[in-house]
């Protein structure tokens, strides 16, 4: 069905398909919108939702104790998400105020295991090295997830879900088709979805075939323009069609600063 929504977009497209008992809800303009931009649409809306929910915690959040918890019990976030903290005075304030708890956390650890019980001290001194080094491992090992993995896998979910139930949508199929296409890791995610139309999925992977097709002709187009024999010739569309293939086949790409 469609409805108004007040306070954000014009229109939102709810769809009332059983989803395995999640309330399953999309902007549809924010879908449309993001297939008619550069590299993957699931990437560039995820990327977006995943930013936004940084922020939210480091301005909102930052001091809730049960965040606090998740995040000190993964020590930190990954090397992707960990780059997204440090752009900007007020994310570096939060960034301090985190990996302090954070590091207090292990050097406490780290102390606890390098304090062997007094049974280990009759050990071979070898045994009690080594006894106290996979001790240091456990108390350095992250004990779960990096939480915005964890937040940007249910949005990805959220994202492919909604694509797959509105693929025979004649707008967003039309979108779809002049679109970069999904990078190749959504692909892999959408046509393992649980709970969604098969037809609708074996639409999308023609679609996506098509949008393959169309960038290796390009790449060859490239390949050939690069040739010695053309040497000094202009290059068209596919001029910076290598960077697009990087991104169709790998995903998205985070710079060290957090820039995609």
């Amino acid at each position: 069905m469609w409805r108004a929504q007040s306070g954000g977009l014009a229109v939102t497209r709810t769809s009332t398909r059983p989803h395995a008992g999640q309330d399953y809800r999309t902007t549809y303009t924010d879908l449309l919108h993001a297939l008619n931009q550069p590299d993957c649409p699931v990437c560039r809306l995820v990327n977006q939702a995943v930013r936004q929910h940084v922020d939210v915690f480091l301005y909102e959040q930052l001091l809730v104790v049960e965040r606090r918890d998740e995040i000190r019990a993964a020590r930190g976030f990954c090397s992707i998400h960990g780059a997204m903290l440090v752009g900007g005075h007020g994310r570096m304030l939060g960034a301090a105020t985190l990996h302090q708890d954070i590091l207090n956390d292990v050097v406490r650890q780290i102390d606890r295991a390098m304090r062997p019980p007094m049974s280990a001290l009759k050990r071979a001194f070898a045994l009690g090295l080594r006894a106290m080094l996979h001790n240091v491992m456990r108390a350095v090992r992250p004990r779960r997830m990096c939480p915005l993995c964890e937040y940007e896998r249910r949005q990805e979910g959220i994202v492919l879900r909604a694509l797959v139930n509105d693929i025979n949508d004649p707008a967003l199929r039309s979108a779809f088709e002049r679109s970069a296409g999904l990078c190749l890791p959504h692909l892999q995610m959408a046509v393992v979805l649980p709970d969604v139309p098969p037809g609708n999925q074996a639409r999308l992977v023609e679609l996506e075939r098509a949008i393959l097709a169309g960038l290796k002709a390009e790449l060859d187009e490239y390949l050939s323009a690069r040739n010695a024999s053309y040497e000094g010739g202009a290059m068209g569309a596919e001029a910076d069609a290598p960077l697009r293939a990087v991104r169709l086949v790998s995903g998205r790409v985070v710079h060290s600063d957090g820039r995609t």
